[in-house]
């Protein structure tokens, strides 16, 4: 088996079901093995839904929930449904944010086209192939405001995310930055940048939030006092989910085992996203795994079943 775990979080959690469905006491059969595969986190990402549903991986983990529901869906980016169901999901609660220097005097997303800012702004760079970067295009888009753009206007889009951005030794931003159009709102990073910088929070337009609905995404909000400089609620779009996929095909019993090994391993996961910047925003339990609006695998669900009822049995 081969479980796609792109970066350092997936591979954290990609390792321990791995040990867990191949390690001591193991139900597969003599001489299987798991692997979990890292690689580019944010081209992997994008790429995970295809590549379950074409046989490359059997699991793999992506980001937001909302990208999951367009794949089985067939929403763009994908041009059809494809095949696929969850073993789980993680709690994540994050959003995609634009923030801009105070200094600037940028107050909208509407100003950055209406001045032509020459801004110098850290995001995603299109050759990370993120779907944060795919999602700040997109919305910039909306704003008149194309690809190329920003560097026409005297700007630059700079390479500048950190590769561990929980990381305090790390540096959090290019420090000739004039904004940040990015999301992982709960890592160390925002709040180092928050914390040094006057930032301004530019919110996205509800009409230009309709219109990402109908595509699919799905609209959040930053709430008051969660960053230094957010004084009013700031309408986004939603980012939350870490999502476990497979194809609706996986055998029934190696559902099971993976679902099995993400309940056994749970703590452990768990604890990998302790502190107060984890990427994991509360424990992983049964009640957070399958709650979700996404379909749950038929294998998987038979082994959350099980287990409720076997609770149920110890309770009464």
């Amino acid at each position: 088996m081969r479980i796609l775990a792109a970066g350092q979080n997936w591979m954290d959690i990609g390792g321990l079901v791995a040990v867990g469905m191949a390690g001591y006491y193991s139900k597969l059969p003599d001489g299987s093995t798991v692997a979990a595969v890292s690689g580019n986190p944010g081209e992997f990402c994008m790429a995970a839904p295809r590549l379950v549903a074409d046989g490359t991986y059997d699991l793999a983990i992506t980001t937001p929930i909302w990208y999951v529901d367009a794949a089985i869906k067939g929403i763009a980016p994908f041009t059809e449904p494809l095949p696929l169901s969850v073993i789980g999901v993680f709690p994540h609660d994050d959003r995609l944010m634009f923030a801009v220097r105070t200094e600037t005097g940028i107050r909208s997303l509407h100003d950055i086209r209406e001045r032509q800012y020459p801004l110098k702004v850290s995001m995603p760079t299109p050759e990370m192939k993120h779907p944060a970067g795919w999602v700040v295009e997109k919305i910039l888009a909306h704003y008149g405001i194309m690809p190329g753009d920003i560097e026409r206007w005297g700007g630059e889009i700079l390479s500048d995310r950190p590769k561990n951005m929980n990381s305090p030794h790390a540096t959090p931003v290019d420090p000739r930055f004039d904004a940040v159009f990015d999301e992982a709102m709960m890592t160390h990073r925002w709040k180092k940048i928050t914390d040094d910088h006057d930032m301004t929070f530019l919110p996205v337009d509800d009409d230009v939030l309709d219109a990402l609905e109908r595509d699919g995404m799905q609209r959040g909000t930053v709430s008051v006092g969660r960053f230094r400089g957010v004084e009013a609620p700031v309408a986004t779009v939603d980012f939350s989910g870490w999502a476990m996929i497979a194809r609706n095909d996986l055998p029934d019993e190696v559902a099971y085992l993976t679902a099995a090994a993400l309940i056994e391993r749970a703590d452990d996961i768990t604890a990998r996203f302790q502190g107060p910047h984890g990427a994991m925003t509360s424990p992983l339990t049964l009640e957070t795994l399958t709650d979700t609006s996404l379909p749950l695998h038929p294998g998987a669900l038979a082994y959350y079943e099980e287990v409720r009822h076997n609770n149920e049995k110890e309770n009464r």
